[in-house]
């Protein structure tokens, strides 16, 4: 094999490796020594960030570069006017992200012994991650303890398309329970309080994961619950026209030839006060179009309205009645406005009722 030979197949495997291709005048010492080195992102990298910037250095061992030659292309489009360029040297930052996937640059410059060459070679940019967030957290065992048959109920605000779940944690006990996105972003997590849930100075944190990123979020006030609490609720015996209203306690015998007997019907007046669990009053709506998540009494009709108060008097934004699960969980979607500005207020009322009995709440929430 002649030296010319030798020479072009070891220029060959050195391109190929690095994946270089030279176009023109590859059988010469001076294109061998003519090369591109210290590129970023390096040949074949995978996981480049898309804000990346691309750059290399000339070797001018067979000769200096033209810097009024070189030519930059990205994926195939020219961007040398927005490049830096030296016969040292060229710099380019992408005006706009780089795509995801494969993405290619292409070198083309001449020089001064007028040679001509282009070099090129690939990286892959990582797909784009959404942000993964927790806004609020927030349950229903803050203001009293819950007791033994109670549901605790948390909501977790946060970013969309992700699992959830919550956990309470009072130094000595950890319990986590699993939450459901009810709707887009909002997460509720309930448990069926037992004789053996205790804590009595606990902390509720949101836990989010999503595409391998996790994040949490703590509820600003304690959990209490406490197997022995009290219950507030009261049996309310309702009878038929023309009887008498009567509460019966358990293992009450009635008496012989009692003509008159009450059709008793008994409801949890205490539990009806509607409790919104998303939301605080006071606090601020981060999002366009927010849901709203409650309390109440299991069953209960709950007519909620969520108002925009203006200098020409009251508009309803949504006035709307639904329907308390089993477990007393109800939800209400609220549309974005018309109008979205910064410091809009919205006046929430929810309105519970059911066997008769009426219970409700208000609070006031302003647009960031």
């Amino acid at each position: 094999m002649n030296p010319t030979g030798l020479l072009k197949t070891t220029v060959l495997s050195f391109l190929a490796t690095t994946s270089f291709v030279a176009v023109s005048g590859w059988g010469t010492l001076g294109v061998r020594a003519q090369q591109l080195v210290n590129v970023n992102p390096n040949v074949n990298s995978q996981s480049v960030s898309a804000d990346s910037s691309i750059y290399g250095s000339f070797n001018n061992n067979g000769g200096t570069v033209d810097p009024n030659s070189v030519k930059i292309f990205v994926n195939n489009q020219d961007v040398t006017r927005n490049s830096v360029i030296t016969g040292n040297f060229f710099s380019y930052r992408p005006t706009q992200s780089l795509r995801s996937g494969t993405n290619e640059v292409r070198v083309q410059f001449k020089n001064t012994n007028t040679q001509e060459f282009t070099a090129s070679w690939q990286f892959q940019v990582e797909q784009p991650r959404a942000a993964l967030e927790i806004t609020s957290v927030t349950h229903n065992a803050s203001t009293s303890a819950l007791g033994s048959g109670s549901t605790f109920l948390a909501t977790i605000n946060g970013t969309p398309g992700a699992k959830g779940s919550v956990l309470i944690l009072d130094g000595t006990t950890m319990r986590r329970i699993l939450a459901q996105e009810v709707s887009p972003g909002v997460y509720v997590a309930t448990l069926n309080l037992g004789s053996g849930d205790r804590f009595n100075e606990g902390i509720a944190i949101g836990r989010l994961e999503r595409q391998g990123k996790v994040v949490f979020g703590a509820a600003d006030r304690a959990v209490v619950l406490q197997p022995g609490a009290r219950s507030t609720e009261v049996t309310q015996v309702q009878t038929t026209p023309g009887q008498t209203t009567q509460t019966t306690q358990p293992n009450q015998t009635t008496q012989p030839n009692q003509t008159t007997q009450p059709t008793q019907v008994a409801t949890s007046t205490a539990a009806l006060q509607p409790e919104f669990t998303s939301h605080q009053d006071g606090q601020l709506v981060q999002t366009q179009g927010f849901t709203l998540i409650g309390q109440t009494q299991p069953n209960a009709n709950v007519r909620v309205v969520v108002s925009i108060p203006s200098f020409f008097g009251s508009s309803n934004l949504v006035d709307t009645t639904v329907n308390a699960d089993n477990s007393g969980n109800f939800s209400v979607q609220v549309p974005r406005p018309l109008i979205l500005n910064a410091g809009i207020r919205y006046e929430v009322r929810a309105i519970a009722n059911n066997n008769g009995q009426t219970a409700q709440t208000q609070m006031t929430l302003t647009q960031k």
